[in-house]
């Protein structure tokens, strides 16, 4: 990303009241590389950017690009920007103007720009200030899932944990449910044909005789590279305190996987979060696990208004996909119930229980095998998600005009 030096150096070149213009990939405005170059720009006169998004401005790659229009100047209050959604236009310049809106320059924030009008900032900051950030709230215990360094070995279906277990029992002490992000869906039941053999750091795998005499068919590709290795490329995995036949990663956290859990995949076109309620599944390293299990805050990740907020905090990606990363997920703004105050409470018990309701309903549309009662349960579903976003609105005290602005860019 060495185009953030390049910004730098050219308005550095300017004469006073110079023009400075780049066509640069877009990460810079909300990726963490791009904090000491976003505190830098609030400094300078911004003109302008246009912003691109995913569009696929050019056809042979997949780029984010954005333009950037700075000048040699005392920095102003506002400056133009433009979120651009198609590509069919006439006239460049003609569609920014018409695209284009005010940006409150000293607002935006540090940890990452959304360029919005100044009526979605003042509702971005009002979401924000009303909650605390599901970081503070969950205690940090946010994780990512397994990385074993070669799934081929680690991962199994289930012919092969039901052969391992019989021919030692012992085996099901260490093969867990193990879930990819394709499995991990808004409000649903989990579940999976894939198991994880979670042979963590320090294990005696002499006590699993049946998954020692597994693993030793990929002896080979599973030992870590020496750090003294000079030779070719090493047909093992990367260096590390690991032993052949142990998962890559330490997975210290992995306590928390037996737990009951809120778990989401890391890309998604919404919040899709799931509550794994016996505990006990573990997930793959393309997936988060949240260390809560209140019904609670289930509700709250998984309305529209946080798939709002979070669509103005991180980068999207082709297709309107959005990538769930710790980075974001960290200052996602929870609101904390006071239980002394009996409103707060009933809002509470409220969410509480429509989400249990939507836990159940999709419970029963696993189960169900005629159209009909699968249409009238998907009724019923899309019914108490509605009552759930609009009990998020009042708990963050959103005016009717606030909710238009979210159930129009949500």
């Amino acid at each position: 990303d060495l185009y953030a030096y390049f910004i730098e150096k050219g308005v550095s070149l300017l004469k006073p009241d110079g023009w400075f213009a780049y066509i640069v990939a877009n990460k810079w405005l909300r990726a963490n590389y791009g904090k000491p170059l976003r505190r830098w720009m609030k400094q300078r006169h911004i003109s302008e950017i246009v912003d691109f998004g995913d569009l696929p401005v050019f056809s042979q790659a997949s780029t984010y690009p954005c333009i950037l229009v700075l000048r040699n100047k005392a920095p102003g209050n506002t400056f133009s920007a433009a979120t651009l959604k198609r590509l069919n236009f006439q006239d460049l310049p003609a569609h920014v103007r018409e695209s284009a809106y005010e940006v409150r320059q000293h607002a935006l924030d540090d940890a990452g720009w959304s360029l919005v009008d100044q009526h979605s900032q003042d509702l971005l900051d009002k979401i924000r200030q009303t909650g605390t950030p599901l970081g503070e709230y969950v205690q940090g215990k946010i994780y990512r899932g397994v990385l074993t360094g070669l799934n081929e070995a680690f991962v199994i279906d289930g012919q092969t944990r039901e052969q391992l277990i019989a021919e030692d029992p012992k085996s099901a002490e260490i093969i867990k449910p193990f879930l990819a992000g394709r499995d991990i869906k808004r409000y649903k039941p989990l579940s999976s044909d894939k198991y994880l053999i979670f042979t963590r750091r320090g294990i005696d795998i002499d006590q699993y005789k049946a998954v020692k005499n597994y693993l030793n068919q990929f002896t080979k590709r599973l030992k870590p590279r020496p750090k003294d290795w000079k030779g070719e490329k090493w047909p093992g995995r990367k260096p590390g305190a690991y032993k052949w036949y142990e998962i890559q990663d330490t997975i210290d956290y992995y306590e928390e996987f037996e737990k009951p859990k809120i778990m989401l995949p890391d890309i998604s076109l919404r919040g899709n979060f799931a509550m794994d309620e016996a505990g006990g599944k573990y997930c793959v390293n393309t997936a988060y696990i949240i260390a809560s299990s209140e019904p609670y805050l289930l509700g709250i990740l998984n309305s529209s208004l946080i798939t709002f907020f979070y669509k103005n905090i991180a980068s999207t990606y082709r297709g309107g996909y959005l990538r769930f990363i710790y980075q974001y997920l960290m200052v996602l703004p929870v609101p904390v119930i006071n239980f002394s105050n009996t409103s707060e409470k009933a809002r509470h018990d409220q969410m509480v229980a429509l989400v249990d309701q939507m836990l159940t309903l999709n419970r029963q549309l696993e189960q169900t095998r005629t159209a009909h009662e699968k249409k009238m349960l998907e009724r019923q579903i899309q019914a108490v998600d509605k009552r759930i976003d609009q009990l998020a609105y009042q708990l963050y005290n959103l005016t009717d005009d606030e909710i238009r602005i979210i159930e129009s860019g949500a």
